[in-house]
């Protein structure tokens, strides 16, 4: 099942869920993939006997946290989004999720019947404790395996790698050549490409795509990547950053910040708690010797084997140190998932992914 066609019956089946629930509840007008710069799935409007209620739909299979704090950025940054609120109709929200949206404000409706609708000053429904009886069929698709994301990372922050040969994307991306030819035809598949003039393609749906590509980083790459957690001798987490350029300037090595501390590097915002880095492949006792760290489960640093030579690409901004893509510094950002994180990942979206990432 295709992406347009898996969101098509979610929407149906919740939608029925609502009519059972609520009979004097009418939706209307309701438009899918509105196109243009809209960063939305669609858009619908609910009409009550005496009122009619607009809203920006998400619809979403399988909704993890990761899925939550993405849209709550979303509705702090889309244009329109604080005028009209978002609707999420999701195939099942678990107890933990739903209560996670009705904190946020966020209205929601999935096909077990759960809802949340609170629109003042008359509008107020809420049903919980409802379990799916027969899921809804998910997503077929193995874009979002560790080796599909690695090569979907190169193809959003580079749009136009899409047109390379399948050789030069799996060498740029690390990647094995099967892996490009079945990626590409997944992403075909699911409706994320199209014909974009003779023997050319273009990514569609790329927001779609963004979106499950970082909860695509958070479940299932992130932990692959975890070469290990470390805690600092050092006064200060900058004197750890600090020692590890200059380790890495005499061994000619290469390696880029991500998460809060690479943030600040380009919105001077804030840093967190937390420092997060990736490395190439040599990580190892030598550069534990060099660096005033020491192994820490849980500890306030985080080091990660780069999945892709592209982890290391060129920073579009100045920076002191080297930093990862902004795509690969939001998806940490989420994953860390705090309040200033979170505010951070805000900031950052709209200043550097909105633009090339959200639509489409």
């Amino acid at each position: 099942m295709n992406m347009v066609h898996l969101q098509t019956k979610i929407l149906r089946s919740a939608l029925e869920q609502l009519k059972l629930a609520h009979a004097d509840i009418k939706p209307q007008n309701v438009i899918l993939r509105e196109g243009g710069d809209s960063p939305f799935d669609g858009r619908i409007t609910l009409k009550t006997a005496t009122e009619s209620f607009q809203y920006f739909l998400e619809i979403k299979a399988h909704p993890r946290p990761e899925t939550i704090r993405h849209l709550m950025l979303l509705r702090d940054t889309a244009k329109g989004a604080k005028n009209i609120p978002i609707l999420v109709v999701a195939d099942y929200l678990t107890p933990n999720l739903a209560e996670k949206l009705r904190e946020a404000g966020i209205n929601y409706l999935d096909t077990a019947g759960n809802l949340f609708l609170k629109r003042a000053p008359t509008l107020y429904m809420q049903v919980e404790g409802k379990k799916p009886s027969s899921p809804v069929a998910g997503l077929k698709t193995r874009l979002f395996q560790p080796s599909g994301l690695a090569l979907l990372f190169g193809l959003l922050t580079e749009p136009e790698s899409i047109n390379y040969s399948y050789r030069r994307l799996a060498e740029e991306a690390g990647v094995a050549l099967g892996t490009v030819g079945w990626v590409m035809r997944d992403l075909r598949s699911n409706h994320f490409l199209e014909p974009a003039g003779k023997n050319q393609l273009r990514l569609v749906n790329t927001k779609d795509l963004t979106e499950q590509w970082v909860q695509g980083y958070a479940r299932t790459l992130r932990p692959k990547l975890l070469v290990g957690e470390y805690g600092s001798l050092a006064p200060h987490l900058e004197d750890v950053i600090s020692s590890l350029n200059k380790y890495t300037e005499n061994t000619g090595e290469k390696w880029a910040l991500t998460g809060g501390f690479a943030a600040d590097e380009v919105l001077h915002h804030y840093k967190g708690q937390k420092l997060a880095f990736y490395v190439s492949d040599w990580w190892s006792i030598p550069a534990l010797k060099e660096l005033p760290i020491v192994p820490v489960a849980g500890g306030d640093i985080t080091v990660l084997k780069a999945f892709s030579p592209l982890v290391f690409g060129k920073s579009r901004t100045p920076s002191e140190y080297p930093i990862a893509h902004p795509l690969l510094i939001y998806a940490e950002l989420i994953y860390q998932g705090m309040d200033r994180d979170m505010e951070t990942a805000r900031m950052l979206y709209a200043e550097y992914l909105e633009a090339d990432l959200g639509n489409g």
